[in-house]
């Protein structure tokens, strides 16, 4: 039986990994849109995570970090194709980057996504005897903001909600190492203080060989 592999395994192929490197410092993935709307995501990302809400029967979307607007315009339609309730939840702490002022299926909130009372008033909005869920913390990607937001939102989800942790590529992995602890220490630590919370979805995640999510795939634990 092989060893284990670390933490800091990546969890992509050397050339997936390589091809990281390139979109990244190409900045490509700051010219993407979805349908007109900017969204900064590697495409094989977002092809995995429509699958993840037909495959699990994901009902609803809570995205922190809206940005531009796009990957919130592109969950609520792959939600109305699951013929989902919804709605998707999109959290930023200002709009001045939005390119949409409103989206059919989705409730763009204003504030800060690791405070408490964000977390109350986001999941207030689904229903109370809501179906699976898939949150995406894709907002400040300081080590100390996702640990914050992991704190307050993974004791919120309900067995086999999912998480993707996004951009947990910075400070090295294997991207702009000059970022400082960012979204994979984060990780780290947080699943150092709350062991069995969360189990890692190493195939899913390893589905096309790259990610920008690399270490951040987690299915909440019964």
């Amino acid at each position: 039986m092989s060893a284990p592999k670390p933490f800091d395994d990546l969890n992509m192929t050397p050339e997936g990994e390589a091809y990281v490197r390139w979109f990244h410092e190409a900045n490509v993935w700051k010219n993407m849109t979805w349908h007109g709307v900017r969204t900064l995501k590697l495409p094989s990302d977002v092809w995995n995570y429509q699958e993840i809400i037909f495959e699990r029967r994901i009902e609803h979307v809570i995205e922190t970090g809206t940005r531009h607007g796009g990957s919130a315009v592109f969950f609520a339609e792959t939600l109305a194709a699951r013929r989902a309730r919804g709605p998707v939840v999109s959290i930023d702490v200002d709009r001045a980057s939005r390119q949409i002022a409103a989206c059919e299926g989705v409730h763009f909130l204003l504030g800060d996504s690791a405070d408490p009372a964000m977390v109350e008033r986001a999941l207030g909005l689904l229903p109370p005897e809501r179906g699976a869920l898939f949150l995406i913390l894709d907002s400040d990607h300081s080590r100390d903001h996702v640990l914050r937001e992991l704190r307050a939102w993974v004791p919120r989800l309900r067995q086999d909600d999912y998480l993707v942790v996004e951009d947990t590529i910075v400070n090295g992995h294997p991207v702009r190492p000059e970022h400082g602890p960012g979204p994979m220490e984060a990780i780290r630590e947080y699943l150092d203080e709350a062991p069995g919370m969360l189990v890692h979805d190493r195939e899913r995640e390893a589905k096309f060989g790259a990610s920008f999510a690399a270490r951040g795939h987690y299915i909440r634990a019964g």
